[in-house]
C-alpha cells in the first residue's frame, strides 16, 4: 500500500465530512487507506462515519488522548509505505496527493513535506512554514512584537527546505516516522509538530515546503482562543524549551514560571466579543443544480465560476461541489481573497448543508437547508 492517511477527529462531524469528500478525489488511483482516530467525540461524528465512509477505518477512544496519542495509535495500525497527517477541517484538491508522491520521488533525503494552506476566506496561513521557536521569540510573540516566528522571506508559492512545518498537514515515510519515535506524547495538543519537525532535521533529513499546492485549512474548528488553548499552546512551547533548549534545571524553573505567567495574562485578557457582521449584498450559487431549500438566500445563480468578476465585493459565494471541483473552489477562494467583504460557502457532495467560516480565529458555520422544498 503507498499512502495511509491519518485524521485525529473530536467534535467535527460537519467539517469532518468535506474533508472525507475531497480526500475520496484526491485518492483516485493510489493504493492507500483513510484510519480515523475519534477522541470521544459528543457529536454523531461515528455514526456519520459508519453510515456514509464504511471503507475508513475507525478507532474510538473512550477519552480524549490529545493528537500526539491519537496519531501515534493510528501508525501502529497503517499499512502505506508513506503516512500523511491530517486536520479533520481541511479540504484537499484533486490533484494534491499525486503531486506529493511525485516530489517526494524525485528529492533525496526527505523527511516531512507539508503544502500551502489557506483559511476559509482563502487568505494565506503564515504557520505553513515556520522557523525553530527560541527564548525570545516566544516572548516576543506574547508581546505582540516583530518576530521571526514565520519563514516569511519564503515566497507562499516556493518550494523549498523549511525547518517547521504544521501538523494540520505532514507527509511522510512511515519507517521515517518511526525511527524518530513518533510524535512525543507529553505535548496533548500544539508544539508535536515542531518537536518532530526538529527530530527529523537532527537526522540529517530535509523537510520541504511546498507551495505549489495549497489546501484549505479551516483552523477555527480545533483551535478557539480560550484558556484551554493558552495553556496548551504555551505549554507546548514550555516542553520543547526544556527539552531543548535549556541548559540547566534553573532555567528550566525559570522557563516554567515565565510561561505560567503568560497563561494567566493571556487567559485573563480573553473577552466575548459580538462582531457586527454587514449583510451580504449578494449571494452566488455556483451550480447547475436549484436547490429549492436555498431560494431565500441565493440571488444569483451562474454555473461557471470564470464568470465571477475580481471586482465583486460584500458578497457570499456558495461553491457546489456536486459540481465544482475541489481545486477550483480552492484557486477561486486564493484569486479573490483580498476582496473586501466576500465570503465564502461549500456545498459538499451527497449533503444538504452549506459550511464555511468568517475567519481563522472563530468557529465556521454549518448551514442546513432542505432538498425536498
Amino acid at each position: 500500500m503507498d499512502l495511509s492517511v491519518i485524521i485525529v477527529s473530536y467534535d467535527s462531524r460537519f467539517f469532518l465530512e468535506l474533508c472525507l469528500r475531497s480526500l475520496k478525489a484526491s485518492l483516485y488511483k493510489i493504493k492507500s487507506e483513510i484510519i480515523i482516530v475519534d477522541n470521544n467525540s459528543n457529536d454523531d461524528t461515528i455514526d456519520m462515519i459508519e453510515s456514509s465512509f464504511s471503507e475508513v477505518i475507525l478507532i474510538r477512544n473512550k477519552y480524549n488522548v490529545g493528537f500526539s496519542c491519537a496519531n501515534n495509535l493510528a501508525v501502529k495500525k497503517a499499512k502505506g509505505k508513506n503516512i500523511c497527517f491530517l486536520n479533520p477541517d481541511t479540504v484537499v484538491p484533486e490533484d494534491f496527493f499525486h503531486k506529493i508522491i511525485d516530489f517526494k520521488k524525485s528529492t533525496n533525503n526527505v523527511g516531512i513535506i507539508a503544502c500551502k494552506m489557506i483559511d476559509g476566506q482563502g487568505i494565506f496561513l503564515p504557520e505553513s512554514k515556520r522557523n525553530l521557536p527560541h527564548t525570545s521569540m516566544v516572548i516576543k510573540r506574547f508581546f505582540g512584537l516583530k518576530n521571526n516566528y514565520y519563514l516569511n522571506k519564503q515566497s507562499e508559492d516556493a518550494i523549498g527546505q523549511v525547518d517547521v512545518l504544521c501538523g494540520a498537514i505532514m507527509f511522510m515515510d512511515k519507517q521515517v516516522f518511526e525511527d524518530t519515535g513518533g510524535f512525543d506524547e507529553k505535548y496533548f495538543m500544539f508544539g508535536e509538530d515542531i518537536d518532530l519537525s526538529y527530530k527529523i532535521l537532527k537526522k540529517g533529513l530535509k523537510n520541504y515546503y511546498y507551495g505549489d499546492a495549497s489546501i484549505i485549512h479551516y483552523k477555527g474548528e480545533s483551535t478557539s482562543k480560550n484558556s484551554k488553548y493558552y495553556k496548551n499552546f504555551y505549554g507546548a512551547m514550555g516542553i520543547y524549551y526544556r527539552k531543548y533548549i535549556a541548559k540547566n534545571i534553573f532555567s528550566k524553573i525559570l522557563s516554567f514560571l515565565i510561561l505560567e505567567l503568560i497563561i494567566f495574562f493571556k487567559s485573563f485578557m480573553i473577552t466575548s466579543k459580538l462582531r457586527s457582521r454587514t449583510k451580504p449584498k449578494d449571494c452566488f450559487l455556483i451550480s447547475e443544480n436549484d436547490y429549492v431549500g436555498l431560494k431565500n438566500r441565493v440571488t444569483i445563480k451562474i454555473e461557471s465560476i470564470q464568470k465571477l468578476s475580481d471586482k465583486l465585493e460584500n458578497c457570499e459565494i456558495i461553491f457546489d461541489s456536486n459540481y465544482l471541483t475541489f481545486k477550483n473552489i480552492i484557486s477561486t477562494m486564493e484569486r479573490l481573497s483580498t476582496k473586501k467583504g466576500v465570503i465564502f460557502k461549500i456545498i459538499p457532495k451527497a449533503s444538504n448543508y452549506l459550511i464555511g467560516t468568517y475567519n481563522s480565529r472563530e468557529h465556521g458555520q454549518v448551514i442546513l437547508f432542505d432538498l425536498n422544498k
